[in-house]
């Protein structure tokens, strides 16, 4: 199967405010001290994680032909925030934990609720990159 690309550009605004055009979708994240126009990056992040997590369940479920009333995904972060505010720690300046926790309303015995969200997750290409980080780089785009 065929790569896929995706890309996202963000915009420093005024403030702490910071916007992304994806595809008709605009973006906002911010700080809750600031204007308080968005979610912040860490909430941003654990959102896509869940976000991920339940489009990855309804494609195992329609594969199965599982008829899921209602699943809804709880993600609990615990970070130190030390590092992120150049203080110095042990700790990463991520998060140090992420739990998950789904509530399905389906057919199902816990046992294949249990069996269906592992597989669910072991989908999610989110859920992915927190196992496996991807290689990442970064550079400045020098203007001319």
């Amino acid at each position: 199967m065929a790569e896929k690309v995706v890309e996202v550009t963000t915009h420093m605004g005024s403030g702490w405010k910071v916007t992304a055009q994806v595809r008709e979708h605009l973006l906002v994240i911010d700080q809750p001290s600031a204007s308080n126009e968005g979610a912040n990056p860490l909430e941003t992040f654990l959102f896509s994680l869940g976000g991920c997590i339940s489009a990855i369940a309804k494609m195992v479920a329609r594969e199965r032909n599982i008829t899921i009333r209602q699943f809804d995904v709880h993600v609990r972060a615990v970070m130190n925030s030390a590092g992120l505010l150049g203080q110095p720690s042990d700790d990463p300046v991520g998060f140090k934990e992420i739990a998950i926790n789904t509530s399905i309303d389906a057919d199902l015995t816990d046992a294949e609720k249990n069996e269906f969200l592992d597989t669910v997750c072991n989908r999610c290409p989110v859920h992915d990159n927190l196992l496996r980080p991807s290689l990442v780089t970064h550079q400045v785009q020098h203007q001319s």
